[in-house]
């Protein structure tokens, strides 16, 4: 692993941070609007010990932009380990959000059924952890800094997988539209769609349509990266058409779970100049995740087993220099098919 991470950061920078040199952390924070805790996942360039911060950072830190991530429905941000130790081994300090709610981190009786659904209110998540982020404690005392080298706030690239994918483009500023989800849900061609158990499952009660139909868009996200993102069908045209900021897609024509036309064919076609780079070999939509060895399962997929001759790791390699191009340049002509 190491050896990769030093590969692949010379062919991107010139520069080499050996994966040895990223470290792993979690912070705990209280969200304030919500009273809720969030656990943070943390990559980032580790330095030398410091007293004066929980995180060390390195003197090769970027410090003009970061790299939050936000992971699928029902899952974690260590799901999104590939990234995050490549991303912090290019000077990044890189931040998962685990959504209370709907990720493990927080233990199953946790869970909430209808927070898979409620895709705006990470968002709202999203925004409030900047916010925590840029004041820079470690503890709700303030008598210790999180990190000891200031680091941009103002200039976060946001990368998402599946629910999180939408999460960001809410962040670009993607609005939703729950009762079209319902209408789609209900048609033909939700056929093969396994997001629409989600839709299936919830109650019209639970849905608060003002709350769901809000503007999330928050200035500090400066590009955004979805990974096969889901809740295309619940996302208006309008709000996507008039997205500004770069954004490229990621997606599996061969999906097994969301329809690629549906979900991240529509996110790309709809978006003004958005890249797309599409997977055109069997890879099912949970490729893009970590490789894993477990044997849980979302609506019947493999969380962890890809379709015969599809390795993940090979993928994820594949994946790398695209996604780091665009994070550097922003450019939005990255479009292709692997």
């Amino acid at each position: 692993m190491n050896k990769i991470f030093l590969l692949l950061s010379m062919f991107l920078t010139g520069t080499a941070i050996a994966a040895s040199d990223v470290a792993y952390s979690e912070v705990d924070f209280i969200n304030p609007d919500t009273q809720q805790p969030v656990k943070l996942s943390v990559w980032y360039p580790a330095g030398e010990q410091c007293a004066d911060a929980k995180l060390c950072l390195s003197k090769t830190v970027r410090p003009d932009e970061t790299i939050l991530l936000s992971h699928g429905a029902m899952g974690s941000a260590r799901e999104l380990n590939w990234i995050g130790y490549a991303t912090a081994s290019q000077g990044f300090v890189t931040v998962g959000i685990n959504h209370f709610g709907e990720s493990w981190a927080y233990g199953p009786e946790s869970i909430q059924p209808d927070a898979a659904l409620k895709i705006w209110r990470r968002a709202t998540e999203v925004s409030a952890v900047l916010d925590l982020l840029q004041l820079n404690r470690a503890d709700s005392d303030g008598h210790i800094d999180l990190l000891n080298r200031p680091v941009s706030w103002q200039n976060v690239t946001a990368i998402g997988f599946s629910s999180g994918g939408s999460t960001v483009i809410a962040l670009a500023g993607g609005r939703y539209a729950p009762s079209q989800a319902r209408i789609y849900c209900a048609s033909a061609r939700a056929q093969g769609d396994l997001g629409c158990n989600y839709v299936k499952r919830s109650s019209k009660q639970t849905i608060s349509m003002e709350e769901a139909t809000g503007n999330y868009r928050d200035q500090r996200v400066t590009k955004v990266i979805a990974l096969d993102p889901a809740a295309g069908p619940m996302t208006t045209e309008k709000s996507l058409k008039n997205i500004t900021i770069p954004v490229m897609i990621f997606g599996a024509r061969q999906n097994n779970f969301l329809p690629f036309a549906n979900h991240a064919g529509f996110y790309a076609s709809t978006i003004p100049n958005a890249a797309l780079y599409s997977l055109n070999n069997d890879a099912g939509h949970f490729v893009f995740i970590d490789k894993c060895q477990h044997t849980h399962q979302a609506m019947g997929i493999s969380l962890c087993e890809d379709r015969r001759g599809v390795d993940r790791d090979k993928i994820h390699q594949q994946l790398y220099p695209r996604l780091f191009r665009f994070i550097y340049s922003g450019t939005q002509s990255l479009a292709g098919a692997g």
